[in-house]
């Protein structure tokens, strides 16, 4: 899943348990392992590797780099914007964005494996990948099936709420 999907979906969490951050942080972050399970498009990166053989140890900043950095920040950023906007009330901002936060973690996590392979980093790319689903989605249905996906985790926490 893309990490707009990611986020709207530990927004959603954040919101149903607004006054336990501890909960919050870790259904958010399991939440992550848990979608991943499902067929989904990814957007391609160009420079930057996640998953089995991923070493960005010699990574050097370049032109595919950046748009690498910028497509996956304008992606966070988007995800908690919308996560915000869906869930957050003056009270609840902070456990909000920390549930779309925690519910990210996990792809970062993979990046920094790839640069630093140790414990506990190995056994969570180990579990990430057996997790993930190995059916691809086409562009087109992959984005359409992501953001339906969002909008009925959107609206059963609202119904929740």
């Amino acid at each position: 899943m893309i990490l707009s999907t990611h986020a709207v979906v530990g927004g959603a969490i954040a919101s149903l348990f607004p006054s336990d951050p501890i909960l919050v942080a870790v259904a958010g972050f399991a939440s992550h392992f848990a979608i991943d399970a499902i067929p989904h498009w990814d957007y391609p990166l160009r420079s930057i590797s996640v998953g089995e053989g991923a070493d960005n140890r010699r990574l050097r900043l370049n032109r595919d780099v950046v748009i690498d950095l910028i497509c996956i920040g304008v992606d966070a950023c988007a995800g908690l914007a919308l996560a915000m906007w869906l869930f957050a009330t003056p009270s609840s901002a902070w456990v909000v964005s920390l549930g779309a936060v925690a519910a990210i973690l996990a792809d970062p996590l993979q990046f920094v494996h790839s640069i630093h392979p140790r414990e506990p980093l190995v056994s969570l790319q180990r579990f990430h990948e057996w997790i993930h689903s190995n059916r691809k989605l086409g562009w087109r249905l992959g984005i359409s099936s992501q953001i339906t996906f969002a909008a009925v985790v959107s609206s059963v926490a609202r119904a929740f709420n």
